[in-house]
Formats: C-alpha cells, structure tokens, sequence
C-alpha cells in the first residue's frame, strides 16, 4: 500500500493539474480580449492589411503610412480596444501555439465566407462593407 501511495499522489495531482489548465484562461488575464472577439478582431485586421497592400502600389509610402495608422485606429476604435490591448492579447494567445493556430484557422474559414458571399452577390450590387461586418459580427 505504501509503494502505491507516491503514485496515487502523482495521479492526482497530474489530474488537478489538468483540471485547472482547462479552464477558461480569461479568467487568469482579465485584460485580454475574449476569445470569440479576439477573432473577429483578427478578421477585420486581416481585411484592413489586405485593403492596404491593395492601395499600396497607388499611393506613396507617407500616404500609405498615414492611411494604415487611420485604418487601424478605426478598427480599434469600432471595437474599443487600444492598440496595445490587442498586441497584449495576441501575445496571450499566441503562448497556447496550438489554439492561436485553431484561431489563425477560424480567422481563414471567416474570410472565406466573406469572400464567397461577395462573389456570390448579383452583379456586385451589395455593399460590401455593410456586408461584411455583418459577417464578422457571426
């Protein structure tokens, strides 16, 4: 019974590990952003980069720079976050490799869907951009 004793402590202890390492992790960084929002958030600054490098080659690099520091504001500020609150939470995130990549995939699947609702509307009559904030919000 006593050779079973340090194995049974293990035991347990490995299974009250695992237990609380499951748990919700914003409970531990009050400060980052949700989860389910942090994606979203990902998503329209996916959209926004995308939107940059396409104006890239039309504009200077001042413009360019000014352009992509007020893109990003709007898309913190439409959120309510700061900047450094994002880059805080991307950084949270990205310690769990494997559910930041579980994230980075969610982020494609949204942007797919942005994309194929796009092609698929007649004749390009849909704005877009209502369009797809409607689809981030999902």
């Amino acid at each position: 019974m006593r050779k079973l004793l340090p194995i049974v402590l293990f035991a347990l202890l490995f299974v009250l590990s695992a237990i609380t390492g499951c748990r919700n992790r914003n409970t531990d960084a009050p400060d980052v952003i949700p989860r389910a929002e942090m994606i979203r958030l990902m998503t329209e600054m996916e959209v926004t980069e995308a939107a940059l490098r396409y104006r890239q080659s039309r504009v200077s690099a001042d413009s360019i720079r000014k352009l992509s520091q007020r893109s990003y504001d709007s898309v913190y500020a439409r959120y309510g976050y700061s900047p450094e609150r994002f880059r805080h939470s991307l950084e949270y995130y990205q310690k769990n490799l494997e559910d930041y990549q579980q994230m980075l995939d969610e982020v494609i699947q949204r942007l797919t869907r942005e994309k194929d609702s796009v092609n698929l509307t007649p004749e390009g009559r849909l704005d877009t951009t209502v369009a797809g904030r409607e689809l981030l919000r999902k």
